[in-house]
């Protein structure tokens, strides 16, 4: 008789933790659709807004190679003009015989520049 209480008692508390099993995975399904639902509406948006985004990319990719090409461009500019610079220095050196360069007491000894 005591045996008998016992599976009775272990086949209730099976029934229970079923039931209880049962309802929690009832609950998980629910959950799981509601995310499942949120999921394919935001794939939904996403796929609706990748053109713009794409568009949008394309426009700042244009943007920066534009503002990079004027970078280079300012760049050959302040070489060229470096360079004209550098080229008017010499030419007046020239023009005016040296007079502008310090010369050293001995004529045989190479000069130092500062």
């Amino acid at each position: 008789m005591v045996w008998q209480i016992g599976v009775l008692l272990i086949g209730i508390g099976f029934l229970l933790v079923s039931l209880f099993a049962a309802f929690i995975l009832m609950n998980m399904t629910r959950s799981l659709r509601t995310i499942e639902a949120i999921l394919s509406l935001t794939l939904d948006e996403a796929k609706l807004a990748l053109p713009e985004l794409r568009h949008s990319l394309q426009q700042i990719d244009d943007m920066v190679t534009g503002v990079n090409d004027k970078f280079t461009a300012a760049d050959r500019a302040m070489n060229a003009t470096g360079a004209a610079i550098t080229g008017w220095r010499d030419r007046v050196r020239q023009t005016l015989g040296g007079l502008g360069r310090r010369r050293s007491a001995n004529p045989d000894q190479p000069r130092e520049e500062s």
